[in-house]
């Protein structure tokens, strides 16, 4: 049994870095998500760079949507071409694929490979906070998604056109959800207006005089939709202590979502370098900016819209604050 060439040529550039060896055979400080891109692809893995450690990867070519998964594990029977199902698990995500062992005659360690589609659910696997659990047979191994996220936004944006997730985009921001009508709370398990409802956000409350909403924290976009892995509520006042109304992946519509922008200008796109789309130093500075709504993410920019000197105004910052009753420093 060998392994197929997407894996193959994975394993090679982890061995020669020194990164894929048994489980346990270094200490486990500094261990975690790493990412890259190739000339024929990405590859993301879990391990220590540079110090011979390393247990599983995901790799894709350019222009495929399909992902090569390769894990080091010895199931009962350890021979080769033996088929094994692995489950992904993060949070209530599960994506299983079917893997075929092979031994690798170089080091005699014994990996699982298989291959699945790179589609919105196994990115929102990999894009998860919490924890990773792979099942196999009667066992499971757990690895922290800390950095997850960052490290596999090069398999996500590689493995497209064709692939499903490839309009979404990863970012972290602060918002909150802006509304009173029950439509304007509703959670999503997807970025339509077709797809199920998961929860309800609270809806807004009253504190010091002021009516105040819940604040989201936004990990993705796509399509004018907004991924969200929490909601907090009653984070203003002394008389109700801040609660999580919300955690897990949800998705709310941006025409909800509000925020403060703090940069005295916006940009045609998400960077520095990129044309200036507003300058609010030439109106008054940007405390008369009433944003409207978001419609895209990337990073730590985020598109707004709204209302200025009134005309409606759009454009990109990397400089916005979810404060409700101040600045952000």
């Amino acid at each position: 049994m060998t392994l197929s060439r997407p894996v193959a040529a994975v394993f090679r550039a982890l061995l020669v870095a020194g990164l894929m060896v048994p489980l346990g055979a270094t200490a486990e400080e500094n261990l975690g998500w790493h990412g890259d891109t190739t000339e024929d692809g990405a590859t993301l893995f879990y391990g220590i760079p540079q110090s011979g450690y390393g247990q599983l990867s995901f790799s894709c070519q350019a222009g495929s949507d399909t992902v090569t998964f390769a894990f080091f594990f010895e199931p009962v029977m350890a021979n080769d071409g033996v088929e094994v199902v692995v489950l992904l698990q993060a949070g209530d995500i599960e994506v299983p694929i079917r893997t075929t062992g092979a031994r690798m005659l170089m080091d005699d360690q014994f990996v699982l490979e298989g291959q699945t589609v790179l589609d919105a659910r196994l990115a929102d696997l990999l894009t998860s906070r919490g924890t990773l659990l792979v099942f196999v047979e009667d066992g499971a191994e757990e690895y922290p998604l800390d950095g997850a996220r960052e490290a596999a936004a090069a398999l996500i944006e590689t493995c497209g056109p064709g692939a499903a997730t490839a309009a979404i985009d990863i970012c972290e921001v602060d918002a909150w959800v802006q509304g009173d009508k029950p439509k304007a709370l509703v959670i999503r398990d997807g970025p339509a207006s077709e797809n199920g409802v998961i929860g309800h956000l609270p809806e807004p409350y009253q504190a010091y005089g002021e009516t105040f909403f819940t604040a989201v924290r936004i990990t993705g976009a796509r399509d004018g939709w907004f991924r969200i892995d929490q909601a907090v509520t009653h984070l203003y006042g002394d008389d109700i202590e801040p609660e999580v109304a919300f955690e897990g992946e949800g998705w709310v519509p941006g025409h909800v979502l509000r925020l403060d922008v703090e940069s005295p200008v916006l940009y045609a796109h998400p960077a520095r370098d990129a044309p200036v789309a507003m300058n609010f130093d030439n109106g008054g500075g940007v405390d008369g900016f009433i944003v409207d709504g978001l419609h895209a993410c990337r990073g730590r920019w985020v598109e707004v819209e709204g209302v200025y000197a009134g005309n409606m105004e759009r454009g990109w910052s990397d400089d916005t604050c979810a404060s409700q009753i101040t600045t952000c420093p």
